[in-house]
């Protein structure tokens, strides 16, 4: 009771309560301008979080990776423009509803179903978490390794279209987790006798470099772009009554977003795209999605807030990042001393109250900022990429820098900013290359000190009931990846030579 009343109370604070609100509103409009992905607001916020406390440096990041969540269905929903790549299923129902006139009330649909959706998984990360705590405490070095192995393969698998280019990015991140001194032996390993790199390739700016860095770039190709704004906003007021014939809906989609989250390496957009087919699947006039069914908006934006508790859910119990935003989170914690997993249960339990309450906050206030400040936020998403970059790039760069106080992390965010532009160019997953950099000191520092053990061998891994598990679902997911590889193969093969054919003729 000690902790949740000492969380009660950080949150409580006036202080906390309006960098909560701010962070939230933040968000929102992070989310709303298209190329500032949440992952983007929160890299850039990591910087100025380093002179807080604990609790308060993860009131702000929650607050905008929730906000942003929400925000990207702005410009998506009103200029077909989604802000945030999850919300790129919203565009397919909200904008025709905005054509129709209904801009509104595709705004209003996607604010409840938003709140309620991320409540609802606030509330699963609350139990299962507790419980999932205690079985983690179990874990042992083959568990941990099983697991690692598990989530590095969902992430390639299904990061990728091509399941080489998954493995390639996921090998080249584990790569770059050997740099630095060996974590068994402290020797080491792959520093060209440069000194900075001794200490390794810290996450914080590595991270930061990939994703925010990597978006400015991007920017730079369109740097001019305008985005055009010309919607009403009547009807908003008027989604309350409506809210029981789409409870159905938002429950399954919820429960599926928050279950998809779960998973590593998945996020909002799978859960987005699944949710919104499942409800096309289970509607009786499914030729109305994508035409502005409003049932197609309110599922894909639950399914997109409920996925935000889920990612949740494997980084606190197991240290496991679920997604591109909390593998951010997760180098934060790092920042600030923290150790995520199931020891945090035992040693931080008010801070993990204090991250439970955040995320319930975070979620019911898009309902009251939404409706507030929708009109407002909208007019920003108009601003040109030109004014932005600058922005990005000095944060982005220099934050880590100054917050180390070493110009080693600001070439470090320029180095990891080049790699992530150039293999997103190339099809090639950041997503499992930044798993791949995080998730290798653990999988190999498990591996090797469970085969140091007396009397063990590799079938230790496939003995023990959990990494058994783990490994076998692996597996499965490997032979699923091949298969999928050969028969696109033999695809384009085919549709080769039919266009070989028709050619010749």
């Amino acid at each position: 009771m000690e902790p949740i009343l000492a969380a009660v109370s950080i949150l409580a604070d006036p202080v906390n309560m309006a960098l909560l609100i701010g962070a939230v509103l933040a968000g929102i409009i992070v989310g709303a301008i298209p190329g500032l992905t949440s992952a983007v607001a929160i890299g850039l916020l990591i910087p100025f979080t380093f002179g807080f406390t604990p609790e308060t440096a993860f009131i702000l990041l929650l607050g905008i990776y929730v906000g942003s969540m929400y925000g990207g269905s702005i410009p998506a929903i009103l200029m077909n423009l989604p802000g945030t790549p999850s919300a790129a299923v919203t565009t397919q129902d909200g904008f025709p509803m905005t054509r129709e006139g209904k801009a509104g009330n595709a705004l209003g649909i996607s604010i409840f179903s938003g709140t309620i959706g991320g409540v609802i998984s606030c509330f699963f990360l609350v139990f299962l978490s507790l419980q999932l705590a205690q079985v983690a405490l179990r874990f042992g070095g083959p568990e941990y390794f099983a697991l690692c192995t598990f989530a590095i393969v969902v992430v390639f698998v299904f990061s990728s279209e091509s399941a080489l280019k998954g493995v390639a990015a996921a090998g080249l991140g584990l790569l770059l987790s050997t740099i630095g001194i060996d974590p068994i032996a402290p020797y080491p390993r792959f520093t060209f006798d440069i000194p900075e790199i001794a200490i390794g390739l810290p996450i914080v700016p590595a991270t930061i470099g990939m994703f925010c860095v990597a978006e400015a770039f991007r920017m730079l190709e369109t740097p001019n772009t305008r985005n055009s704004l010309d919607s009403k906003f009547a009807g908003m007021g008027g989604v309350f009554r409506q809210l029981p014939r789409f409870a159905p809906c938002i429950a399954r989609s919820s429960v599926l977003g928050t279950l998809v989250g779960i998973l590593p390496g998945t996020g909002a957009t799978v859960a987005s795209y699944l949710s919104y087919n499942l409800e096309k699947f289970l509607s009786k006039t499914p030729e109305r999605f994508g035409k502005g069914a409003p049932e197609g908006v309110s599922a894909a934006e639950s399914a997109n807030n409920a996925s935000s508790g889920g990612t949740m859910i494997p980084l606190l119990t197991l240290g496991i990042p679920g997604d591109i935003n909390t593998l951010l989170l997760i180098g934060a914690m790092f920042v600030h001393g923290l150790i995520p997993g199931p020891t945090m249960f035992t040693e931080k339990l008010d801070l993990v109250y204090v991250i439970f309450g955040a995320m319930i906050l975070s979620n019911l206030m898009i309902l009251f900022l939404g409706v507030l400040f929708t009109k407002w936020v909208a007019k920003i998403a108009t601003v040109e990429k030109r004014y932005l970059i600058p922005v990005v790039l000095v944060i982005a760069i220099t934050g880590p820098a100054i917050g180390y106080g070493h110009v080693y992390y600001f070439w470090v965010a320029i180095f990891f900013g080049l790699i992530g532009y150039f293999c997103e160019k190339g099809g090639f997953p950041v997503l499992a290359i930044a798993m791949g950099l995080i998730l290798g000191p653990i999988l190999e520092s498990n591996l090797r000190s469970s085969l140091m053990l007396p009397g063990v061998d590799v079938a230790m891994f496939f003995t023990r009931p959990i990494s058994g598990l783990f490994l076998g679902a692996a597996i499965i997911l490997v032979l699923y990846g091949v298969r999928r590889e050969v028969l696109g193969w033999r695809r384009r093969r085919a549709a080769l030579a039919v266009n070989g054919a028709g050619g010749s003729k």
